[in-house]
């Protein structure tokens, strides 16, 4: 039980890392029915909208940004594609706006490992092996080669629109994204991303994004990676997602990871950073992810 517990604290962290990294990024899971996609989602090929049809869409858009601070809820957590069986443990995610996002996995009551991303670094630590990792965004090449920081993170968990790099915390500029239409779904797509390519696909009737799709900007990297979202419900005055799915694939391994989120609340009292012990002996990130990639 301990050799699996540690799989899928290393499985979480290194799926989250790794999922925008440059030349594996996408995925072609099987969509939820609230996406509107199919499993082998192709790049939107429909003629682009006029700029001011597409400016005006954004801007219904990042209006849907909850006003509330804080988030948290119990978290059931799911990872498929490491080893023979399927990974589950209890978690609890808590986010306090431009300032932190926890993922916090429990098994029996007890915490067993938590990732925690702030606007200076990224914390990854393993309880059950009394270890851990630290290590600044520019110290993940990935991160750093996809131009993605903290806040692009962050804008992934409160399932936002984001430009990679650009944005600090702030809804983007409208002006910076193209948009295609694709049956019933709006497909917003930024400009100026040089390496991935982000498509995030948007309900105009509901005013939700559903899914984010980044595929390699060279074809030749066949690595893909998707973040779909479904069962919306009222949080702060706004459809909020309660099922998230993240799925890497075309790499070396297929991996996913499903979050049910429950009990959502806007509760601002806890403590927004994690210390760790000194008994804890400190890793690299390439200890780590050289676990599951």
């Amino acid at each position: 039980m301990k050799h699996l517990l540690y799989i899928c604290i290393v499985a979480t962290a290194g799926l989250l890392l790794s999922s925008c990294r440059s030349s594996k990024s996408a995925s072609k899971e099987k969509a939820s029915p609230a996406t509107g996609t199919t499993a082998t989602t192709p790049i939107p090929s429909s003629a682009t909208t006029s700029k001011a049809e597409t400016a005006a869409f954004v801007k219904k858009i990042s209006p849907q940004r909850t006003d509330k601070q804080c988030l948290t809820a119990s978290a059931k957590v799911r990872i498929t594609g490491v080893g023979s069986k399927d990974l589950s443990v209890n978690g609890q995610l808590r986010m306090r706006r431009n300032d932190v996002v926890r993922l916090s996995l429990r098994f029996l009551g007890m915490e067993v490992g938590l990732l925690e991303f702030t606007p200076q670094d990224v914390l990854v630590v393993d309880r059950v092996n009394k270890q851990y990792v630290r290590a600044s965004y520019s110290e993940v090449s990935f991160l750093r080669q996809a131009a993605l920081d903290f806040y692009s993170l962050q804008s992934l968990f409160w399932n936002e629109l984001f430009i990679p790099g650009r944005d600090e915390g702030k809804a983007p500029d409208a002006s910076n994204f193209e948009m295609t239409r694709e049956q019933n779904l709006c497909i917003l797509t930024p400009q100026g991303t040089p390496k991935l390519t982000y498509h995030f696909y948007a309900d105009p009737s509901q005013q939700t994004i559903n899914r984010l799709q980044v595929v390699s900007v060279n074809k030749a990297d066949k690595g893909q990676f998707a973040w779909n979202y479904d069962s919306f419900e009222r949080f702060s005055g706004r459809s909020f997602p309660t099922s998230m799915q993240m799925c890497v694939s075309g790499t070396s391994k297929d991996v996913t990871l499903s979050l049910n989120l429950s009990s959502l609340k806007a509760d601002p009292d806890w403590n927004y950073r994690t210390t760790v012990s000194s008994k804890y002996t400190r890793r690299s990130v390439q200890e780590v992810l050289g676990k599951l990639f």
